[in-house]
């Protein structure tokens, strides 16, 4: 966060983030997450989206897709109700119109996973969390006009970054932007979720492509198959 801020001091954060509203109300959450954690974070971030909705430059750390995803890993443990996720998945979906593009920081095992207090160190919960991630982008590159989890219309560009290096991976979203921090759109924006060819190749030439091992093929068909 620190990085980008500095390449592009025209964005803002939030004062708070999701970490505050865990540890202010003293929630569980990761793994032992439950319906009241996972539906006040929701609110929470949707409320900050609603408010710096005209806004040109603010960047979060996490945003509701990361919650449908904790939340679709609870409900898979039982530990939130299929209607808790019912509700999740609508608020989400509508709630994503707010945003203008989302950068998601794939899982790399190169690096250290610190346990402050708000993070889940366990790598088993880590990678099943990644997987649900890469359903979900599967979902929006593959399935976007049908999926239950997006609103085509109001989809916001969903970009994987793989790279380790810091400088590289702010190579890489500085594709996105212009030096004054303006996402660039052309005729043919690679932004369009609809012009998935292109984004396709160019996460090809950065070597960026997931590939689809069976565990993942087997979580994508549960997730495409999830019905509200």
């Amino acid at each position: 966060m620190k990085a980008f801020l500095k390449k592009w001091p025209m964005y803002k954060t939030t004062a708070k983030t999701y970490r505050n509203i865990l540890t202010e109300n003293n929630l569980e959450h990761s793994s032992k997450t439950n319906a009241e954690t996972q539906l006040l974070i929701l609110d929470w971030m949707t409320e900050t989206l609603e408010e710096n909705k005209d806004e040109k430059h603010v960047i979060y750390d996490r945003n509701p897709l990361d919650n449908l995803a904790y939340s679709l890993y609870a409900a898979e443990k039982d530990l939130i109700s299929e209607e808790v996720l019912g509700l999740t998945v609508d608020i989400v979906r509508r709630s994503l119109k707010n945003l203008d593009i989302i950068f998601w920081l794939k899982y790399d095992p190169a690096i250290k996973i610190v346990n402050d207090g708000t993070r889940d160190s366990n790598l088993n919960y880590i990678r099943e969390i990644d997987d649900i991630f890469a359903g979900l982008y599967e979902q929006y590159s593959d399935h976007l006009e049908k999926t239950p989890f997006f609103i085509a219309e109001n989809c916001p560009a969903i970009i994987p970054i793989d790279m380790t290096n810091l400088d590289d991976r702010i190579e890489w979203i500085g594709e996105f932007l212009d030096p004054k921090g303006n996402l660039i759109e052309t005729g043919e924006s690679v932004l369009d979720p609809k012009n998935l060819d292109m984004m396709e190749q160019m996460l090809k030439d950065q070597g960026l492509w997931i590939e689809k091992d069976q565990q993942y093929k087997n979580l994508t068909d549960q997730i495409k198959n999830f019905k509200i």
